[in-house]
């Protein structure tokens, strides 16, 4: 929607089949990330800044009319498509964080659920700041969303360790500037391997939730945390510890949600996820340790990742589910009850190493070009002419999709690929996006194409 040129551009109809798709699965609540986004453009708002507010104006009716809510989340302090991390202790930024905030909180007004997210991108350790800073910023840039928004809930996000990018968090650069070039260009320097953030530790931690958890009856009554189970990036105790207790203490004071990115997809290489058992799991982890509110599911790919979402609600209804006995029923709706076994035998697809990558099993070349086998035979003797859900962009858009992985899958798991030819092919079908628009500063779509080529090399 930033770029007019790109193609692709959601309009009213997309948005309506979307919201139609996901409140059919179960959902209740649809979620979108405000982008890092230019300072003195998007203030001006106009072109296409103007189109994104009217855009998003009408999910917002669309939603409602629907029982669903809206929820946008920002990090408060990434400004830009350079990600620049502004310094609430630097006066001028701290003025051009609040304005930034103020004006998106007043030009998306009636948005249900705003996320204060703590950064990834955003966060600074530059002037003395910390975990605490980026708790006053939150009750601040809270109160100016309800000034300009009085009927929004507010989510405030936990994220990192804890929290993400702010303090001891964030690698100490030396003179950084608040750029994201110095940044990267220090961590390759002093840590190596390593990542900007998620340098916290259990103490470090137990710090900031003691400091957050101190300072949280400040914060509006009806206001949600968004806090998991663990505090890596995997929402597990690996990094920063384990985070149940810390739940169970926030969940005496206000609602609890989850916001465990990983669990359903994890970032960018784009195929057809099948976490079934990891998703539903995490559930009953989740409501056995506190009473959550909710929880969320994260996609880069909305018109592929159907299963994902479907068995992703499904598990927030009833987390006690058997996951493949789901993963049956969605196919059964969406290509009938002869090929349903499709649930089963999408599992294969689940061999692409990356965030949140915890198979059930691991296959063997052989075993998975098996499987694509009978994928592959399964789709081109199936239609989904009587699908019972309303799958957006379509039913026959969602199974021509799925053929052209399978084909895909089988190729790379079969004798002597041309990887070449098939990471040109991946390239043009799921991120050609970026032969449109500058890629994010953040590149990686290049390597996610290649690691796509190299499957059972």
């Amino acid at each position: 929607m930033m770029h007019q040129d790109s193609g692709n551009h959601w309009g009213k109809d997309e948005f309506g089949r979307l919201l139609d798709m996901i409140k059919a699965f179960g959902f209740t609540c649809f979620e979108y990330w405000l982008e890092p986004t230019l300072y003195k453009t998007a203030l001006k708002q106009d072109g296409m800044y103007s189109e994104f507010i009217e855009t998003m104006d009408e999910v917002n009716e669309l939603a409602h009319a629907r029982g669903l809510k809206v929820k946008y989340i920002s990090s408060p302090n990434c400004i830009g498509h350079e990600w620049y991390f502004a310094c609430p202790n630097d006066p001028e930024d701290k003025k051009m964080i609040l304005k930034l905030w103020s004006h998106w909180a007043k030009a998306l007004k009636g948005t249900d659920f705003v996320g204060i997210f703590p950064g990834d991108p955003g966060g600074c350790n530059r002037n003395a700041c910390d975990h605490n800073t980026f708790i006053n910023l939150a009750l601040e840039l809270g109160e100016i969303t309800l000034r300009e928004n009085p009927g929004a809930t507010i989510e405030l996000g936990t994220w990192g360790t804890p929290f993400s990018g702010w303090g001891d968090d964030m690698a100490h650069v030396k003179d950084w500037d608040g750029s994201w070039k110095m940044l990267l260009e220090g961590i390759n320097e002093i840590n190596v391997g390593g990542c900007h953030i998620w340098n916290g530790n259990p103490d470090r931690a137990r710090k900031a939730m003691e400091d957050f958890i101190r300072r949280l009856p400040e914060f509006p009554d009806d206001a949600i945390v968004g806090i998991n189970l663990g505090f890596s990036p995997d929402a597990d105790p690996t990094v920063g510890g384990d985070a149940r207790e810390y739940v169970r203490e926030v969940a005496k004071l206000r609602r609890v949600s989850s916001w465990d990115y990983s669990v359903v997809e994890g970032e960018l290489i784009v195929y057809p996820h099948w976490r079934l058992p990891r998703i539903f799991s995490r559930r009953r982890e989740e409501m056995t340790a506190a009473p959550y509110y909710g929880a969320m599911s994260y996609t880069m790919s909305p018109k592929l990742s159907h299963l994902s979402m479907y068995a992703a609600a499904q598990a927030s209804i009833d987390p006690d589910r058997n996951p493949d006995l789901v993963s049956r029923e969605f196919c059964g709706k969406v290509f009938g009850t002869q090929h349903e076994m499709l649930g089963e035998l999408f599992e294969a697809f689940e061999v692409v190493k990356g965030w949140g990558h915890h198979p059930r099993r691991n296959w063997s070349r052989q075993e998975a070009h098996r499987a694509y086998t009978k994928i592959i035979d399964h789709l081109e003797n199936a239609d989904t002419d009587k699908c019972s859900l309303p799958l957006f962009p379509s039913p026959a858009e969602y199974h021509r999709d799925l053929l052209w992985f399978a084909r895909m899958f089988a190729r790379l798991s079969g004798p002597n690929p041309d990887r070449d030819a098939i990471r040109k092919e991946y390239w043009q079908n799921c991120l050609s996006i970026y032969d449109k628009v500058p890629m994010s500063v953040d590149e990686r779509a290049e390597s996610a194409a290649k690691q796509f080529s190299q499957l059972f090399s």
